[in-house]
């Protein structure tokens, strides 16, 4: 669903840009320090990853963190369409030299993340053993998927994305954990208990529709082969009928929901033949639903935008079939029920408008292109080291593997193992 980051694990790497309250800029020097060996904040922007390089309300955003984001925000302009060469940098993006607005980007993104931290702080929020113990098992989970589908480790995923495995842990997990911690406590004592008028500025300010529907579902073919031209015109025809006859009845809303229980082809109950979502879809304009199951295709969202309470669409075609939809009010037991994520959201927005922003030296000498150049290399040698290891692995003589050795050659066993 369509609310912050920090309610959600995971990170999302969404492009966020403002204006900073109190933005100064210190003279203290920039720390050095004496860079770990794996440290790819200093291989790539030559900075160590504990180098400070703003404060929020005087909790430290350090590099390790930071860069996470600055790569993030590199990667979203060039997906749209920015930075498409090396002359692109001297560009702008939306007014802003490029340079500038990457870092900003990748300022307030981690902006909110320290902010929050603070916040927890104050708030004296602190993890429960069952919710460390569940954070390790979804890294450990993590770990296991990136090396069964993408064939990388753990660090070397953390590594392509410089950021260490505990900063990683604590953005995607840690702190979003507090957060719902922190929600649950206000909801708990009823901060979050909701007007009538709440629930409606929160529909308007999410943009939340809901809408029911009748599905006349497009025949499958036995042989596997498309729906044919003719057969969609015939289900048209029958929703075209269907809708007249709706719209001709005394009462058109009691029609559609009678002609919704009788004909609609959505999912039913296999026992009792009953419709499974009877009380229709309640979506945000993205066409993501609100209670989080899942997302409604963009034609039926358009459709379902347009429409009034009490307004009865024309037939809108899908994959699926032909659709006949009515609006309803969003005001709802699945919008009541996300309620208090919206309102723990102010409290977030209002947090950011308010935090104090002070940056460092070593952030105003970070050069975006260059620690992006830098990392690029480093991942060219990278791949280049795996290619050579998993070539000398499949050029291992097979004498060499099978052959027993002498005494004196024979390995040692481990106590570990």
């Amino acid at each position: 669903m369509n609310w912050k980051k920090l309610l959600c694990a995971g990170l999302s790497g969404a492009l966020l840009l403002g204006t900073l309250t109190g933005c100064t800029q210190p003279t203290d020097p920039t720390p050095t320090g004496t860079p770990a060996a794996d440290d790819v904040a200093y291989q790539t922007a030559g900075i160590t990853r504990d180098t400070v390089l703003f404060t929020a309300n005087g909790e430290d955003a350090v590099a390790d963190e930071y860069l996470y984001w600055l790569l993030n925000a590199v990667a979203q302009a060039k997906n749209s369409g920015y930075l498409a060469d090396d002359d692109a940098w001297e560009e702008e993006i939306d007014g802003t030299p490029t340079a500038d607005y990457l870092k900003q980007a990748a300022l307030e993104s981690t902006k909110l993340y320290t902010v929050a931290m603070s916040k927890l702080k104050e708030e004296g929020m602190s993890l429960s053993e069952e919710e460390q113990t569940n954070i390790q098992s979804q890294m450990d989970s993590l770990s296991s998927s990136l090396e069964m589908y993408y064939g990388v480790t753990l660090q070397e995923y953390l590594d392509q994305q410089c950021i260490s495995r505990a900063a990683y842990q604590k953005m995607a997990f840690e702190i979003p954990v507090l957060v719902s911690d922190l929600k649950d406590k206000y909801d708990e004592a009823g901060e979050f208990e909701a007007t009538d008028e709440d629930i409606q500025k929160m529909i308007e300010d999410e943009g939340i529709h809901s809408c029911k529907h009748i599905l006349l579902a497009f025949p499958t073919n036995e042989d596997g082969s498309d729906v044919t031209d003719e057969q969609k015109a015939e289900v048209k025809a029958e929703a075209d009928a269907l809708l007249a006859e709706i719209q001709g009845a005394d009462d058109p809303v009691a029609a559609f929901e009678d002609a919704m229980n009788e004909k609609s082809q959505d999912g039913r109950d296999p026992d009792t033949n009953e419709l499974v979502k009877p009380g229709g879809y309640t979506f945000f304009s993205d066409g993501s639903m609100v209670d989080g199951s899942g997302s409604l295709v963009s034609a039926f969202v358009q459709a379902g935008v347009a429409l009034e309470e009490g307004e009865i669409s024309q037939p809108v075609e899908t994959d699926y079939g032909y659709h006949i939809l009515l609006g309803q009010s969003a005001d709802n037991e699945d919008t009541r029920g996300v309620y208090a994520n919206y309102a723990m959201n102010q409290i977030i927005d209002q947090w950011m408008a308010d935090a104090t922003v002070e940056t460092t030296a070593a952030y105003d000498a970070l050069d975006p292109k260059a620690f992006y150049d830098k990392l690029m290399e480093l991942a060219k040698q990278w791949q280049a080291e795996k290619e050579a290891e998993a070539a000398a692995q499949a050029t291992a003589s097979p004498a060499a593997e099978t052959e027993t050795p002498a005494a004196s050659e024979a390995p040692v066993e481990s106590p570990a193992a």
